[in-house]
Formats: C-alpha cells, sequence, structure tokens
C-alpha cells in the first residue's frame, strides 16, 4: 500500500490549523462572555480591549458598547479616543527618562534648579521624587479640582492651583499621590527641554513610538474620534459628564488615547530597545521609604500584584468620563482596558483575560 506522504502532510497540516482555531474560538468566545457580563453588572456604556501577547501581536481587540450612546456609534479599539486619566504620567514618565538617557535632564536634581523663584519648601524637591509621589504636594482639594473648567494657557500658569499651598510632609519622607505635582515635574522638563510639554511629548514619545491615536486633550483641537464622557447619577442612571478642561494637567491626567495605542506603548516602552534596559530598570523599580518600605510606585510606573503574586507593570488612570487599565503582565503580554465613565472598577477583569490567552 503507497501512501501519499504530500496529502498526509496536508491532511495534518489542516488537522492542525482546524485545532488552532477551535482553541481561538473558544478563548475569543470565553472573553467576550467575561466582558459582556462585566459591563452588564456595572452598566458600562462603552468598553474597548486589547490584549497583545508576548511578542506585541494583537491577540484579542474590541469594542463593546456605545462610543457614544444619543448617535448610537460603536466603540471601535483601533479610533475610539479615550480620557487615560494618569496613564499620561506613564507616558510623561517615559519622556522623562528618555530626556535623561539622552542627558537632557537629570532626575535627582531640584525642581529648583530648572525653575525659578518658587516657594522655599518647594525648591529642593528632587524629579525622581515628585514623580514617584514622594513630593508632599497635595493632590485634588476638597473643592475638587479634578472638574476644573478653566483653560491655562500655559504650565506656569496651572502652577497658581497648587503652589503656594504647605507641604504635606518633608519630601521623601512618605508617598503622597498626587497629580498637581506632575504639573510642577512637566514645567522642570520643558525648561529642560526649551519648549512646551505637549511638543516635548510628540517628539520624545508620541513620534518615535508611532502613537498616532494619542493626544493631548486641548479644548480647540477637534477629534473625531473621542467618545462621549458619562458618569452615573444618584439613582445609578448613566448621565453625560460636566464639561471639563484638562489643561492644567497634561502630564499628571490630560491625554486620550486608544486601548491599541496604549498597549502597543506599553510593549514597546518595556521590550524593544526604545529605552537602554538599565533605564527601563531605573524607571520601573519600586521607590522607597527611609524605614526601607517600597511604595511599588517608580518613575510614573505603579507595580502591582495579581492574586498569585505575579507582578505587573503600567498604570491604571481615573478621570471625569474615563476608566483606565494597561499593564503588562511578567510573561510580555500587555491588557489595556478603558471605559467612558467614571469610577468604573475593572476588579479581576484584566487579569481574567490575560488568563485566558495565556495557555
Amino acid at each position: 500500500m503507497k501512501i501519499n506522504l504530500f496529502n498526509l502532510f496536508f491532511t495534518s497540516f489542516i488537522v492542525i490549523i482546524s485545532c488552532t482555531d477551535a482553541d481561538f474560538d473558544k478563548k475569543e468566545k470565553e472573553a467576550d462572555n467575561l466582558i459582556n457580563t462585566f459591563i452588564e453588572e456595572n452598566n458600562i456604556p462603552g468598553l474597548s480591549v486589547t490584549l497583545l501577547n508576548k511578542e506585541g501581536y494583537i491577540e484579542y481587540s474590541k469594542g463593546f458598547g456605545y462610543a457614544d450612546i444619543e448617535k448610537k456609534i460603536s466603540v471601535n479599539p483601533k479610533n475610539s479616543l479615550f480620557r487615560i486619566g494618569s496613564l499620561s504620567k506613564t507616558l510623561a514618565g517615559t519622556a522623562l527618562m528618555k530626556m535623561y538617557e539622552e542627558k537632557k535632564i537629570e532626575i535627582d536634581s531640584s525642581v529648583g534648579f530648572y525653575i525659578k523663584d518658587l516657594p522655599f519648601d518647594k525648591n529642593k524637591i528632587t524629579l525622581r521624587q515628585i514623580a514617584g509621589h514622594l513630593s508632599g504636594i497635595r493632590h485634588y482639594g476638597d473643592g475638587d479640582d479634578m472638574k476644573l473648567n478653566l483653560n491655562y494657557e500655559n504650565t506656569s500658569d496651572a502652577l497658581n492651583i497648587f503652589i503656594n499651598d504647605s507641604l504635606l510632609f518633608d519630601p521623601g519622607t512618605k508617598y503622597s499621590y498626587s497629580t498637581h505635582a506632575w504639573t510642577l515635574l512637566s514645567l522642570a522638563m520643558e525648561k529642560a527641554y526649551g519648549g512646551n510639554f505637549i511638543e516635548l511629548m510628540k517628539n520624545e514619545i508620541l513620534n518615535p513610538l508611532l502613537l498616532d491615536k494619542t493626544f493631548a486633550e486641548e479644548i480647540d483641537l477637534k477629534l473625531k474620534d473621542k467618545v462621549s464622557f458619562y458618569e452615573k447619577n444618584d439613582s445609578g442612571d448613566i448621565v453625560l459628564c460636566p464639561d471639563v478642561n484638562n489643561s492644567w494637567k497634561w502630564a499628571g491626567g490630560g491625554y486620550v488615547s486608544t486601548t491599541q495605542d496604549m498597549a502597543k506603548f506599553i510593549w514597546k516602552v518595556l521590550y524593544t530597545d526604545f529605552l537602554l534596559p538599565e533605564t527601563v530598570k531605573e524607571m520601573t523599580k519600586s521607590q522607597k521609604l527611609p524605614d526601607d518600605k517600597k511604595t511599588n510606585y517608580g518613575i510614573g510606573w505603579r507595580i502591582r500584584y495579581d492574586d498569585e503574586n505575579n507582578p505587573y507593570l503600567g498604570h491604571t488612570g481615573g478621570s471625569v468620563g474615563g476608566t483606565t487599565f494597561v499593564f503588562s503582565s511578567n510573561d510580555k503580554s500587555v491588557i489595556s482596558i478603558m471605559a467612558n465613565t467614571s469610577k468604573a472598577s475593572f476588579g479581576k477583569l484584566p487579569y481574567q483575560l490575560i488568563n485566558i490567552y495565556k495557555n
């Protein structure tokens, strides 16, 4: 009996491919079910999810619900622009370290070296302390600075919101999260760079990494793919958020982007030669308090752990009408999730999605 080896190989190839396709379909369906259940249980108007594998390729990328409820515009993970909130700090922190690598700035220099005429208590705060939330500068106040709707022409003007307030503690002695501190950091970066922060970010980060769907949310910049921003009222109903202007906090929380762009950003920074390995290590290692306790925060990068104590690098983001979670796991995969509503809690969803595609 003669066996046609070509037919045998071809048949085997078809079986392997079919099994692979079936496995992929199973994973996709499991992910879809998890996300749809989450959306229904949490009353989320629109959600975008992108997952990259360890090689940096898209494993899963889908939009759910509406970018705009009234206009019935669906979420698109490639184009829908969400407010990324404090993930902006990761963009800015990476730009800081790129400038440090290029010898344009020193992260252990005092902010007073770059900015003259600061109040005395702010002068000696280092850039590293600011980037690691060890500065003592306050976060949002009781008046809810987060919902400011004033246009600031430049970073120097935005300092007036907080710069004369007393420090909460001596710099370097405690950890206290502060978005305002990043406005001060961005001004120091501007002074070292010799240009405004938005142009700095384009030249140091966005253009080199081909992030063509990531923008500072400038009030006069017309972005046709920007989602509508929602929140829940006291009755739990979804309503439009009040208008805000984020010109006072570009570095701390003023950018919009897509799940695909931000997943690509995290993967390229951590796993390509965009930065030197020693720079990435310095940027993503936890800073420490005087008692040697780790803060689980580096230079614009947060370190967090899942239930099995596996480390993740990235950042969350909370903004008016936006919630973001973009992290890389220790197997080099990246999960990127964005919702167009305030104060959404993703819970275990990101880790569950990564685990579906790990095997």
